[in-house]
C-alpha cells in the first residue's frame, strides 16, 4: 500500500517525536512499515527501552479516504486562485468606478486613470487556472 509511504513522509517533516515511556528523542530516520492483517503499520522501536512506537495505520479505506481529501485541498487551491483573481478584477473596477466619478478638475489633477490590477499577476493566475480545470462533476466524483 502506498498510505503508509506518503504518511511516513509527513512525520519526517516533523523536527522530532520522543518516546512516551522513557521520554528518549526518536529520529525519523527509525521509522520502520510492516504490513500485518492487510493493514500498513509506520512504528519507531525506541533503542533505550525497547517501546514499539506506533505512528500511522493504513488499509486501503484509509488511502483512498486520504486521496480524495489530497483532491479536495487541490480543488479548493484552484478555487482560491479563481477567486483571488476575480477579487482583483473587482478591485480595479471599484477603483476606475472612483476615479470616473471625479470632477473634471480632479481628473485633470491626478492625470489618467492607472490599473491597479498588475497584467503580469493576472496572466499568472489566468495560467494557474487553465492549468487546473477542475469543474463539478470532480467534486461530485469525491463524494
Amino acid at each position: 500500500m502506498i498510505g503508509v509511504a506518503d504518511n511516513i513522509d509527513m512525520a519526517k517533516k516533523l523536527s522530532e517525536f520522543h518516546c512516551n515511556v522513557c521520554a528518549t528523542e526518536l529520529s525519523t530516520e527509525q521509522i520502520k512499515v510492516e504490513n500485518k492483517y492487510d493493514i500498513d503499520v509506520a512504528y519507531v522501536d525506541c533503542p533505550e527501552c525497547d517501546n514499539r512506537f506506533n505512528m500511522m495505520f493504513d488499509n486501503r479505506n484509509t488511502v483512498r479516504i486520504k486521496n480524495k481529501i489530497k483532491k479536495v485541498k487541490e480543488i479548493e487551491h484552484y478555487l482560491q486562485l479563481q477567486l483571488y483573481r476575480e477579487m482583483m478584477m473587482v478591485e480595479d473596477d471599484y477603483y476606475k468606478q472612483s476615479y470616473n466619478d471625479l470632477s473634471d478638475a480632479e481628473k485633470k489633477r491626478i492625470g489618467k486613470y492607472q490599473p491597479s490590477i498588475d497584467k503580469q499577476k493576472l496572466k499568472e493566475y489566468n495560467r494557474a487556472i487553465k492549468d487546473k480545470k477542475y469543474t463539478a462533476q470532480d467534486l461530485l466524483r469525491l463524494l
